[in-house]
């Protein structure tokens, strides 16, 4: 008897495990979404002489907030290496103008770059407002803004440099487990092509 009832428990809490699995978003209200990715993003390097772009390659890590059914907030932060581009200042060459900063193509940058993100989950209102099941479990694409600062290392000569970015973000997410995604993300500012792990927590 006791067995039986063990096994009617465990087929009732399967049951439910497997119901909750199904209803259930790729993007939710009061869930928390950790990822970890690898990939480029394009950062503004300002200093005394003026500023200068950086194309950066690295490691990056965002946390977002379901505040509604379609909204996230967040924020981004990242450790990434990169070189000087083109730049506007005084300094540059004599005098202010746009043009290639001092080594051009020269100077290594480690880059710590910190901001917020904003992101609105349309697949999941398109899944709503069609009442069809286009899998809106498995799959989120999202559209969102960000902006940020920072700090950003330059070994030669030995300056430190304070970092802007902001731009636009387009991504999608493909959930392989309920509580874990693979997402490819592509934009300006803080990533212009990012790949990485989600884990809905």
């Amino acid at each position: 008897m006791l067995h039986k009832f063990t096994f009617t428990i465990l087929l009732a809490a399967l049951g439910l495990g497997v119901s909750n699995t199904a209803n259930a978003q790729a993007f939710e209200k009061g869930a928390t979404y950790l990822n970890l990715g690898l990939g480029g993003s394009h950062l503004y390097q300002i200093n005394s002489g003026g500023w200068a772009n950086s194309i950066n390659g690295g490691v990056s890590v965002q946390m977002e907030w379901g505040i509604h059914e379609y909204v996230g907030l967040g924020f981004t932060a990242g450790l990434t290496g990169g070189r000087y581009g083109w730049g506007y200042g005084y300094g540059y060459y004599g005098g202010p103008g746009y043009g290639p900063g001092p080594g051009y193509g020269g100077y290594g940058i480690l880059s710590v770059p910190v901001g917020i993100i904003a992101n609105f989950h349309f697949y999941q209102l398109i899944e709503d407002k069609t009442s069809k099941d286009i899998h809106g479990d498995k799959l989120d694409i999202y559209a969102g803004l960000n902006v940020g600062s920072g700090i950003g290392f330059v070994p030669t000569p030995n300056r430190v440099n304070a970092l802007f970015f902001v731009g636009p973000q387009v991504g999608a997410k493909y959930y392989v487990t309920p509580n874990l995604g693979l997402g490819l993300e592509v934009g300006y500012g803080k990533t212009f092509i990012n790949g990485g792990l989600t884990f809905k927590l």
